[in-house]
């Protein structure tokens, strides 16, 4: 399902609120202000118990790949302690999402669709269709691709053939003709950015200056290179002979008559020399740099878990904003002075967000805030998931190979690291491994809600509403108290997808289908793959 890959920012941003698992990003990315070292695999464990929602090019669809393992597995609920470990609240009662999380929330909680009575898109033999919330078809499955609009006002965008349309959820046309769909779509397009980049800078105190250059556009005569304002009137002369970047918060990056690359603001003049010409334009006060070293690391691509979900979830995986690792490419961070806040040399930085980033250097892994300062002590860690809403990030020590949780703010650890896995599963649930039992634990308690096996897994809450499942079987239903609503007795289910609205794609028998949280056929699995609105 696919019409640009811009599309699928919301679709990664809309898919796993609240666990963002901070891969390395290994010798290929580094950062600092104190080194630490980061292998080509500095690993983040991703399991799927996060639904990758599969997704052809930009739109989503959700055929999903869960991966868990297993072997046998009963199931007990109940309340409780896990022993003395978690016996106090890990997040406070009171605790609230950054404002720019709750936005997002909002947009993820937009129940428009839903109100019209438009259920998901259905794919069936290489085509997509529409069905509505009492299970019938209304557009029958006759485009080649399909995406909702992110306004969720009943309208899609599609393509029967090469043109792109804007119809409304009864086939009827919303534009005249391709090209006035396309510039709807790049509107939708334009506002599932937004979003995505409000909830990657969260609660940033941004600089609202308003600077003359943010219009500046770069022209060249005679292979000079200057810049016109946005009436085209030359500001800066045909000079340089490269632009690197376009301007961003009044600064550009360029190669200069010299062959040096600086940093200028508007009026041309030059700020610093930057240490590389590997560089992109400021964001939030900061810009990031890369160098490249002659050492090959084989690293494996960055691994966040499934991003912003249907949910209520606060983190993210944003695609490729967080970059791939690097081979041989090292990551650090410029502020507008041109000071490093955090260096290169040191042997990984992970990609930087609202509260700062992970920095390894000489076999240790720290946090260092945007100011380059560390919040969390260099350790022998290695990096876990990150909880945007709750600013919690789960390390494990190397030592004993235990997980843990930290506060990235406070620089706190919250949890010691006793649990042999620890994962984010709502924005006040997370689920642990300890010996032989998986626990949900609500973390404004500290209670344990809901025991099973270590082998099954607990899927990333959809509202109120996480699968428990082994592997590709054994599926049941539980609410956030831990209550099971239903199990999958005749054992039909292979895959469930995250709930949206109190409605998940479930797949049985190779096909795919839509349950409500009674476990019962809203849409009889019939589809190739199945997107709930």
């Amino acid at each position: 399902m696919k019409l640009n890959k811009k599309s699928l920012l919301v679709a990664c941003v809309l898919a796993a609120m609240s666990t963002t698992a901070f891969a390395a990003t290994e010798s290929t990315s580094s950062t600092t202000v104190t080194n630490h070292d980061t292998p080509t695999s500095t690993s983040t464990r991703v399991k799927h118990e996060q639904h990758s929602t599969s997704t052809s090019s930009a739109m989503v669809s959700s055929t999903e790949k869960t991966s868990t393992k297993s072997s046998s597995a009963s199931v007990s609920v109940g309340l409780g302690r896990l022993g003395d470990y978690v016996a106090a609240p890990i997040i406070s009662p009171q605790q609230q999402a950054p404002e720019a999380i709750k936005a997002l929330q909002n947009v993820v909680a937009n129940d428009g669709y839903i109100k019209l009575g438009q259920l998901a898109m259905v794919k069936q033999s290489g085509k997509w269709g529409l069905v509505g919330t009492d299970g019938k078809v209304l557009l029958e499955p006759q485009f080649k691709e399909m995406e909702s609009s992110i306004s969720a006002d009943g309208t899609f965008f599609v393509r029967r053939k090469k043109e792109l349309e804007h119809i409304k959820g009864d086939g009827t046309a919303v534009a005249a003709n391709s090209e006035e769909a396309y510039q709807h779509y790049k509107t939708d397009e334009y506002t599932r950015k937004a979003i995505a980049d409000a909830a990657l800078d969260g609660n940033i105190q941004k600089d609202n200056t308003e600077y003359a250059s943010s219009s500046y556009t770069s022209f060249s005569v005679k292979s000079k290179w200057g810049f016109n304002d946005a009436s085209g009137k030359t500001v800066i002369e045909p000079q340089f002979k490269e632009v690197y970047t376009g301007f961003s918060e009044d600064r550009a990056f360029v190669k200069n008559a010299k062959g040096k690359t600086v940093a200028i603001d508007g009026s041309g003049n030059t700020v610093f020399e930057a240490p590389t010409n590997d560089i992109d334009p400021y964001k939030n006060g900061l810009a990031e740099y890369r160098r490249h070293i002659s050492k090959f690391n084989f690293g494996g691509l960055l691994g966040l878990a499934v991003g912003i979900g249907l949910s209520n979830h606060g983190g993210f995986y944003y695609g490729d904003a967080w970059n791939p690792v690097y081979d041989g490419v090292k990551r650090g961070y410029l502020d507008r002075n041109g000071n490093i806040v955090i260096d290169s040399k040191n042997d990984a930085v992970w990609p930087m967000t609202e509260h700062g980033t992970l920095v390894k250097n000489e076999g240790k892994l720290g946090f260092m805030n945007r100011q380059g300062q560390y919040v969390i002590q260099p350790g022998n860690y290695d990096a876990g998931i990150m909880d945007y809403s709750s600013s919690l990030i789960v390390l494990k020590n190397k030592d004993n190979e235990k997980s843990g949780v930290f506060n990235v703010v406070t620089g706190k650890q919250v949890v010691p690291f006793v649990f042999d896995s620890i994962d984010f599963v709502s924005p006040t649930r997370m689920s642990v491994v300890k010996g032989e039992n998986r626990q949900l634990i609500d973390m404004k308690s500290g209670q344990v809600v809901f025991t099973t096996l270590k082998d099954m897994s607990i899927d990333v809450f959809g509202g109120q509403y996480a699968w428990v499942h082994k592997g590709s079987a054994e599926y049941q239903l539980i609410d956030e108290t831990g209550k099971v609503l239903f199990r999958d007795k005749d054992k039909t289910i292979s895959q469930a997808a995250m709930f949206r609205h109190g409605y998940a794609p479930v797949k049985s028998k190779g096909k795919w289908g839509v349950m409500n949280t009674n476990g019962e056929w809203i849409v009889q699995p019939i589809y190739d793959e199945v997107n709930v609105l």
